[in-house]
Parts: C-alpha cells; sequence; structure tokens
C-alpha cells in the first residue's frame, strides 16, 4: 500500500485527524481497538471503539535490550468498549500475544481512512485487572518487540544444519571447524 498523497496533503496543512489503535493476536482471536466512535476495518481487521485507550511511552533501553510498556482498555458502555468484549480478552490466552500499537490517519474533511501507521509493538506478559470508579479495567503488561533479540532458536550455522536446509549448500562447509581450530602465534 502506497503512502497516499491526499495524507502528505493534509498533514502539511496540519489539519489530519489522527487516532491510536492497538491489535492484540490471542491464541484464538485476533482484537482491535481504536479510540474513535464506531467500529471501523483497517486492513481486513475489525476495530471496536474504546474512547480510554490508554498506551504509555515505551522506557528504552541501550543496545538491543527489551523496553516495557503498559496499555489500558476500560470497560465502560460509553465509551464503546462494553464488558461483554473486554471479557473475551481475559478468556484468552494472551501470555506472549503480539500486540501492535497504530497511529491511525483520517481525512478531516469525510473522515475517510488514510492510513495506519505502525508503532510500538511487544508481547504481552502479564495483565493486572483491576476496577476504575466501578469500571473493569484491563492493563496490559507489554515487553516490547526487542524480546525477540533475545530469543534462542534452534538452527545454528553449521554445515550439518545448512544440509537440512538446502541439502548440498558448501556456504557453511568450514563453520563448525573454524570453531575448533587451534592456532599458535609467535612474535618475532
Amino acid at each position: 500500500m502506497a503512502f497516499p498523497t491526499r495524507l502528505q496533503t493534509v498533514l502539511t496543512e496540519g489539519r489530519a485527524v489522527i487516532r491510536s489503535g492497538i491489535k492484540i493476536v490471542c491464541t484464538t482471536g485476533t482484537y482491535g481497538f481504536w479510540n474513535g466512535k464506531g467500529d471501523i476495518t483497517v486492513n481486513g481487521q475489525l476495530y471496536w471503539p474504546n474512547t480510554l485507550i490508554e498506551v504509555s511511552e515505551p522506557v528504552y533501553g541501550l543496545g538491543t535490550a527489551a523496553s516495557t510498556f503498559t496499555m489500558s482498555l476500560v470497560a465502560k458502555r460509553d465509551s464503546g468498549l462494553t464488558p461483554d468484549k473486554l471479557l473475551l480478552i481475559e478468556n484468552e490466552g494472551y501470555k506472549d500475544a503480539p500486540v501492535n500499537v497504530y497511529d491511525f490517519y483520517f481525512d478531516p474533511d469525510d473522515r475517510s481512512f488514510l492510513w495506519a501507521e505502525p508503532g510500538a509493538y511487544g508481547f504481552i506478559d502479564t495483565i493486572d485487572h483491576t476496577r476504575e470508579s466501578g469500571d473493569k479495567k484491563l492493563t496490559a503488561n507489554v515487553r516490547s518487540g526487542a524480546i525477540a533479540n533475545h530469543r534462542d532458536g534452534y538452527r545454528t550455522a553449521s554445515f550439518e544444519d545448512q544440509q537440512l536446509v538446502s541439502a548440498g549448500d558448501q556456504f557453511f562447509q568450514y563453520a563448525s571447524k573454524v570453531q575448533h581450530e587451534t592456532f599458535d602465534i609467535t612474535f618475532d
């Protein structure tokens, strides 16, 4: 999908309407929420309204360390998110569920959807269940996508492993041998 010319125009004019969206991919369902009115569909995903979405600013670290942020949803009938919809997420397997946060851009003249700009992403670690003025509130504690930098896979950079991927490929033919070689270095 190409960046729309109309979006560039309204951004330059300073008139773009910007809303936030959250997509959560749980074990049996994908849920979308946005801080606007009415249901919308973006890239095939239905987003339910919730005017009370809160996403904290990610806490960034140095290097490839994972950061954390929180996102909260309050079940309040007049906010668009009814308690029965919030219950769907509570009943899901949400541990390590991928989360994407978006900025949604709309045309200020006709309110048509223009663009979804990806922002923070990560994986749900835990969800805190609280009440806010009598309304149910879920606060997801999210580890940023950088957590994947530290996940070990089962593949290795070895000749044997490469043969499983592409038989006959010689790219790693010396890889496993080099790690076991001993070199004698003398200085004159």
